[in-house]
């Protein structure tokens, strides 16, 4: 089941949330980590939530990172989507303003390039 998938957690609330909390502290100048901190263990547990190991970066402040480890689908959910479909994503997050090329099968790493076009928005 996804994590939300019983009622339990609004992951798509949770995601707004750090949107809206990202904004406002690049608007008013103030996107650093002692003012927006977030510890390993929630990074982690978000992570872990959307299906990514504790090694897979995402990059900006932490709470950039937040925003933008909630803002992924879950790896496994995006992945199963991409295998149904003949092709593979890999484990790195596609993160916005990225995308994948595919050519020949898709099934070899040699067939994709993954283009990570994000630039974290700190300051």
């Amino acid at each position: 089941m996804p994590v939300d998938g019983q009622g339990g957690e609004k992951l798509s609330l949770m995601e707004r949330f750090y949107s809206i909390l990202l904004d406002d502290a690049v608007e008013r100048g103030l996107l650093r980590n002692d003012f927006y901190f977030l510890g390993d263990e929630a990074l982690d547990s978000f992570k872990r939530m959307q299906g990514y190991e504790h090694s897979t970066d995402f990059p900006g402040t932490r709470l950039e990172q937040a925003y933008l480890i909630l803002a992924e689908p879950e790896r496994h959910v995006r992945n199963a989507i991409a295998e149904a479909n003949g092709f593979t994503f890999g484990d790195q997050p596609q993160l916005p303003g990225g995308f994948v090329l595919f050519w020949g099968d898709g099934q070899e790493p040699g067939d994709r390039a993954v283009i990570r076009r994000y630039r974290p928005r700190s300051i």
